[in-house]
């Protein structure tokens, strides 16, 4: 759900966002109670309330860090979200130098410590007695941000004091791929003592929290893989051209047959998930099997190619001198299938081709094989 745009930025929440709104504000609830001794319930639920607002806001403005920086450095920041586990700021690609991966990375941990210390240093200079509700709040929202800020600096990637481990471990070894591989072990390494520690909670101090932990654990270690995974990709395919990784030869569905005869003379034959739909001498669209499975098998003597298909400017586009990077960027932000990425000439009107999934996976097994040809 978009709920704002901040520096071109759309700030999205989703709804699980509201279950870390929940436990912060629960646990605050809690210490506010246990320190004012005959708290009314209504206070008690109105700290919940102050601190779960606080840590959402908090969490927002060390993304933000993240992604005003890096547009400083050229990148471009699609949008953040805000989720279960924090927010994370979509920018669509890797840092270019070290240095700009080791700012961009800081500056979020660095955000979150400096909102931390104000509340702190907030409640220790004020010169008079102030209510206990404003005096909890920024004791809980300052330790809760000084946490956050050096949880965040745990040398654990993809979080951010990993991407600064890399970006050291980059510098030094002048290769990409070699730093993440050695961050994203310390990271696994790391995720597995939480979850190793999430089970000692269980066993001897209560579920809840080790749940927690285990969770987290589980999510980090899987994050981590991701991403070494995705910048390998990312690397192995920038040596490609957009128009090596076509798939041919190319195969064309006139616009004006019915589904029935492109079910028999192209689908059952070629074995192929999709075609480009062509009318007059123009790649207008692509049919793919899973929009023929959305028109009842009785209807489709009667419905034609053309009002079935997606039309071309559905589907995120390159040019041909493009590279495989440039594809697998697009095609890992589509967010509804067929992932198909349309490979143009250098006139936007002439569609060279299509990379479809298969012709991805087909590129990186290729450049896995004959890396001297990647």
């Amino acid at each position: 759900m978009k709920i704002a745009r901040v520096y071109g930025i759309d700030i999205k929440l989703r709804f699980s966002t509201l279950l870390i709104v929940g436990l912060v504000g629960f646990y605050a609830s809690n210490f506010y109670a246990s320190i004012v001794l005959g708290a009314s319930l209504f206070d008690i639920i109105l700290v919940g309330i102050i601190n779960g607002v606080i840590i959402l806001i908090s969490i927002l403005l060390h993304e933000l860090a993240h992604s005003i920086v890096a547009q400083r450095y050229g990148l471009n920041v699609s949008e953040i979200e805000l989720y279960l586990f924090g927010g994370a700021s979509k920018i669509e690609e890797e840092p270019r130098t070290p240095k700009s991966e080791m700012i961009i990375s800081v500056v979020g941990p660095l955000s979150s410590l400096l909102i931390g210390g104000s509340f702190l240093l907030t409640l220790f200079l004020i010169p008079f007695n102030i209510p206990s509700i404003i005096a909890v709040t920024l004791l809980y929202s300052g330790v809760s941000n000084i946490s956050l800020g050096f949880f965040n600096l745990l040398p654990a990637f993809p979080v951010d004091g990993g991407r600064i481990l890399r970006a050291f471990l980059w510098y030094r070894r002048n290769d990409i791929v070699s730093a993440t591989k050695t961050a994203s072990k310390i990271g696994s390494y790391f995720a597995y003592l939480l979850m190793g520690y999430g089970f000692l909670q269980i066993l001897f101090f209560g579920f809840f929290n080790g749940f927690w932990l285990i969770i987290i654990g589980s999510y980090l270690n899987n994050m981590t893989k991701q991403s070494y995974i995705q910048v390998k990709n990312e690397v192995l395919l920038s040596h490609l051209n957009a128009k090596d990784m076509i798939s041919m030869p190319r195969l064309e569905i006139p616009f004006e047959i019915s589904i029935n005869q492109a079910m028999k003379q192209y689908f059952m034959i070629y074995k192929k998930s999709y075609f480009p739909v062509v009318q007059g001498e123009r790649i207008v669209g692509i049919l793919h099997i899973d929009d023929i499975r959305k028109i009842p098998m009785n209807q489709r003597s009667e419905y034609i190619v053309g009002y079935a298909m997606k039309n071309i400017s559905n589907f995120p586009s390159v040019y041909n001198e493009g590279t495989g990077k440039d594809v697998f960027k697009k095609m890992a932000t589509m967010k509804s299938r067929p992932h198909i990425v349309v490979v143009k000439g250098y006139d936007d009107n002439y569609v060279l081709g299509f990379i479809g999934e298969d012709d991805l996976v087909f590129s990186l097994k290729f450049c896995q094989v004959n890396p001297e040809k990647c």
